[in-house]
């Protein structure tokens, strides 16, 4: 066994290994938006993130300047660094970074190579990630040059000067000072990832203003923008478009992002919604908290539509559709959901979640919910409007105004109608006094819900429907089942009876209401009777009553009149039995009474004949031949009500395997083991009767009203679709190009407004400065008018005076020299305010230069005012 000392040896780390990492990001804005969460995180709490790109030594670079806290030379190591994350909650405010990789894989998805200036106040750092300066140095392991003492790094500080755009420490201070105060971060990334075609993956020329990706051709030579997982569906703005996502990165915005000169305008996801409701999700497994859902209808767009899915306040997944949505029957079109899940686990490249089973129910709940508020929603807003439009078509508006303060970065909520925001805006323009002041908080966020803000009414009135389905059901089941019962007591039973299996629903089905199922009606079959006296009994009393009936009959077949089938009914009327299942043995019985029966009337009469016989000798043998004659007319009558019987059986099992496809169609089959069947009276069963054929016909006329509403809802659908298939045809290609001419007019539009505002403020100023250098010369006017009457008085003094001293005028009583020239001196300092190029020491006060000079500045200003 070989000992081995216990030595540590450090790992080193393949350069290869910078770009492994970086391939996570399979999408470029996500690598973005991993050096954009640095500078938002609470350790570096920027308020202002710029983006551009920039061209340094004919390369085309990106930078990422921040105003935030700035680092040290040990923090920037660590930011170098692999796996490196110190990050914790500052003032409530949670970090996105997680796993400190964010830089590294962010900006080598990137570029090939970054550097980063930082400064914290103190002190001011470089810091150099570049393959391409591993590769031309062929460095075995990843090595990064970090300045922050030239006279101690120089061989870092030669590195930088020679592998990077910067070759003098003049052009790296340069960079330092155009960091904006004395803190901050500014990062360049340059040698871009580029297509086969040598283009960089960014399109900077379609919008000055925006960073975009550029469109590709699909398989159909279309051209189209990169889907982001998006097979299905319309693909959103902020898939290709910078700006667009910047403006929804975040799901309370706290910092503003710069965008080629440019802020974006980013927006609270959850309040810039229409028909905004909340829901509540309370998984097991987050052992009884709540989660608040948002859901509302999208404004701007209502194809862009689905879940947006946050965590710790930074976007993760954008337009997930779950519930309806991901059915192609348009519904869920337009509702956007708002859902924070700081109880699931991003991915690294925080675009997904893991798949756990957390996860799977989370989306599932989802659903559910977005599923019972577009049903809430569709029923209540259709009802309200008087065009009848799907709510998805409705122009729509926010139900809430929010605007966020440039000055200390708090949101307001400013009251309805105010559409025309300036292009800056502070609380001090807030119409609410409570908060006017950016001082004041930011109003409080709604307490934590404890059930939904709205009632699931349409939920309850289709329990309440399936109800009244219920009680329909059972009405129809009672119905089908007093129709079969009344079929079989009018079936012949000369005749073995047919094996009938009856369906017939139990009333307890329809008392379980706690059951989830309670659409779902249940047939018995094969029912169990109740125990039933001795069969004989019943028949034996027939025999006796019916015996004579029997007689009378067929004394009147004899003379001539036709046997009806009523007799017949009424005699198997009162031969059935009550019972709904077959007894073999019973019916066996029923056919030999019957039988016997038809044997026992000519033996009756055969009797009675044979009476009349002994009384009157001489008529014997004509009786005789008679009673032959009645034997082969009842047994011919017999054979015949025999072929009527099977005639009405074969009928009555038609009926009932129709009624038996009829129930099947709207009822579930199970088996019961204990029910009977009572026998209504003939009146119900003609009532009973009724009722079934008015239903029937209602029954009927529904099938054909929901055939011509499908039929309808089927042309409106192929409108529909051909008029989205117009939309998206031919033309889009056309209409883009328009939208895009729009956008370019729209923006110049924008740019002359700014400017007409700002030289409409611009001239009020001017305005007020005129209209208050007019009321100074007209003051001044005054005392030129008052001066020049007391000149005379004081040249007549100086003239007297035997001196020409300036001081000797103090000697004049009035004093009048002296107010003159301190006069002369307030004029000469109000006119080189005018006129920068008079110098006041060279003038003498004590003659009237700064008279004459006044004299022309008056003159020119009526001139300007007349003009």
């Amino acid at each position: 066994i070989l000992m081995f000392p216990l030595k540590g040896v450090r790992m080193t780390l393949c350069p290869k290994f910078l770009h492994t990492n970086s391939t996570s990001h399979t999408w470029p804005f996500s690598a973005i938006a991993e050096l954009i969460d640095n500078a938002y995180d609470p350790d570096v709490s920027a308020k202002q993130i710029w983006i551009d790109k920039t061209v340094i030594n004919d390369t085309i670079c990106l930078t990422f300047t921040d105003n935030g806290n700035g680092m040290n030379s040990e923090k920037l190591h660590k930011m170098l660094s692999f796996g490196f994350s110190e990050k914790c909650v500052v003032n409530g405010r949670v970090p996105v970074g997680l796993y400190g990789n964010g830089f590294k894989s962010g900006s080598m998805r990137l570029g090939k190579d970054a550097i980063v200036f930082t400064k914290n106040g103190e002190s001011m750092s470089v810091g150099l990630l570049s393959q391409t300066f591993l590769e031309v140095t062929k460095a075995e392991h990843v090595i990064v040059p970090i300045i922050s003492d030239p006279a101690e790094s120089k061989n870092s500080l030669k590195a930088i000067l020679t592998h990077s755009l910067f070759s003098t420490e003049e052009k790296l201070l340069a960079e330092l000072d155009a960091i904006i105060g004395k803190k901050g971060t500014r990062i360049i990334i340059w040698n871009l990832r580029r297509d086969k075609n040598e283009k960089t993956e960014f399109d900077f020329d379609k919008d000055k203003y925006d960073i975009r990706i550029p469109e590709d051709l699909d398989e159909t030579g279309k051209r189209g923008y990169k889907k982001q997982e998006r097979l299905d569906q319309i693909v959103p703005e902020s898939d290709y478009s910078l700006r667009a996502y910047c403006s929804i990165l975040y799901l309370k915005p706290t910092m503003q992002i710069i965008l080629r000169g440019q802020k974006v305008k980013t927006q609270l996801v959850s309040k810039s919604l229409a028909f905004i409701e909340r829901d509540i999700y309370r998984p097991k497994f987050l052992n009884a908290k709540t989660v608040r859902i948002t859901f509302g209808f999208n404004c701007r767009n209502k194809d862009h539509y689905g879940i947006m899915m946050y965590h710790k306040n930074r976007l993760i997944k954008a337009y997930e559709r779950v519930g309806c949505q991901l059915k192609a029957n348009n519904m869920g079109v337009g509702v956007v959901g708002i859902i924070e899940c700081n109880f699931l686990k991003p991915t690294h490249n925080k675009q997904d979640f893991d798949y756990t089973n957390e996860y799977r129910l989370t989306i599932a709940a989802l659903g559910e919910k977005l599923n019972d508020y577009w049903n809430e929603m569709k029923t209540k807003k259709n009802g309200e409007y008087p065009l009848a439009l799907p709510v998805e078509e409705i122009q729509k508006q926010p139900d809430q105004t929010w605007v966020q303060c440039d000055a200390c970065l708090k949101w307001r909520k400013l009251p309805d109608g105010i559409e025309h925001l300036p292009e800056k805006w502070y609380c001090s323009l807030n119409p609410d006094p409570q908060f006017r002041n950016c001082n004041v908080p930011e109003e409080p966020e709604d307490d934590d819900l404890i059930h939904p803000t709205y009632e699931k009414t349409y939920k309850k009135n289709t329990k309440h429907s399936l109800k009244q389905m219920t009680a329909v059901f059972q009405q129809y089941n009672k119905q089908f089942n007093t129709f079969l019962h009344s079929l079989k007591r009018k079936t012949p039973t000369c005749v073995t009876p047919v094996s009938l299996k009856t369906p017939r629903l139990n009333d307890k089905t329809f008392n379980n209401h706690d059951d989830d199922d309670e659409d779902v009606i249940i047939l018995e079959e094969s029912s169990t009777p109740k125990p039933s006296a001795d069969s004989d009994v019943p028949v034996v009393k027939t025999e006796c009553i019916n015996l004579d009936q029997e007689v009378k009959q067929k004394e009147n077949c004899d003379i001539g009149e036709p046997c009806s089938a009523a007799t017949s009914e009424s005699k198997t009327e009162q031969l059935t039995s009550s019972t709904q299942t077959e007894l073999p043995n019973l019916v066996v019985k029923k056919e030999e009474v019957e039988d016997d029966i038809g044997i026992q009337v000519p033996r009756a009469e055969m009797e009675t004949k044979e009476h009349n016989v002994d009384a009157v000798s001489e008529t014997s043998v004509d009786l005789g031949n008679e009673l032959k004659n009645q034997l082969r007319l009842l047994s011919k009558e017999k054979e015949m009500y025999q072929n009527k019987c099977e005639v009405l059986t074969k009928q009555v099992e038609t009926l009932e395997q129709r009624i038996l496809e009829m129930s099947n169609k709207y009822v579930k089959k199970e088996m019961c083991h204990q029910s009977t069947e009572t026998v209504p009276s003939f009146e119900e069963e003609s009532v009973h009767e009724r009722s079934l054929s008015e239903v029937t016909v209602l029954y009927e006329q529904a099938l054909e009203e929901i055939a011509k509403l499908k039929e309808q809802c089927s042309t409106l659908q192929n409108l529909k679709t051909e008029c989205s298939r117009c939309a998206d045809g031919e033309n889009k290609s056309e209409v883009d190009e328009i939208a895009v001419q729009l956008d370019d007019v729209f923006r110049q539009l924008d740019k002359c407004s700014i400017e007409r505002d700002r030289y409409k403020s611009e001239i009020e100023l001017l305005e007020v400065e005129k209209n208050q250098f007019a009321c100074q010369c007209e003051e001044l006017k005054a005392e030129i008018a008052q001066l020049k009457a007391s000149i005379p008085q004081a040249v007549a003094r100086a003239n007297d005076s035997t001196t020409s001293n300036v001081e000797d005028s103090v000697n004049f009583p009035d004093g009048e020299s002296l107010k003159l020239r301190s006069l002369r001196v307030n004029v000469g300092q109000l006119l080189a305010t005018i006129m920068p190029d008079l110098d006041l020491q060279q003038v003498n006060y004590d003659i009237d230069v700064v008279d004459e000079i006044l004299g022309q500045v008056v003159e020119q200003m009526h001139e300007i005012s007349s003009t």
